[in-house]
């Protein structure tokens, strides 16, 4: 199977194709030691193949081949320039705020309910009363941050 792709969509390309590769080995990296390969090389192929054709494209200026492994990598400054790095970054904020409203949404939900009277709500009705302590957690980290948490 063959895919045109214009100089600007194979750039794009190579840009989800990053992003896609530092979500999963950010994963796979939690969940092994240094010494222990990638848990699916099905992702690493791909990768693999993806970069290794940006020459091809016209692209080659952007894609580097590491002289120790052969393997091919966006140049620093291209991760850099395109905003990348600025992406990855406001991903991560934004999963981390998401992530910490939720988790203490529900901690107070439980708390204030308890498991068994919420095992035994329609789902509606779960939603509708988590939903004030989804609301306080995001008022409060949006007007303060994280400066009134307290150990």
């Amino acid at each position: 199977m063959e895919m045109e792709l214009s100089l600007e969509q194979y750039e794009t390309l190579l840009k989800l194709v990053y992003m896609g590769d530092w979500v999963i080995s950010t994963l796979q990296a939690k969940d092994r030691s240094e010494d222990e390969p990638d848990s699916d090389s099905r992702y690493a192929d791909v990768v693999r193949h993806v970069f290794s054709q940006a020459e091809h494209a016209g692209l080659g200026n952007i894609v580097q081949i590491d002289q120790n492994n052969g393997e091919p990598y966006l140049t620093r400054e291209f991760e850099e320039e395109s905003g990348l790095v600025d992406i990855l970054e406001d991903y991560e904020d934004e999963v981390f705020w998401q992530a910490l409203i939720e988790r203490l949404a529900h901690r107070d939900f439980l708390r204030h309910f308890g498991e068994t009277a919420i095992s035994q709500m329609a789902i509606e009705e779960r939603i509708e009363k988590e939903t004030p302590f989804h609301d306080k957690w995001s008022n409060e980290f949006h007007e303060n941050g994280l400066e009134n948490l307290k150990t």
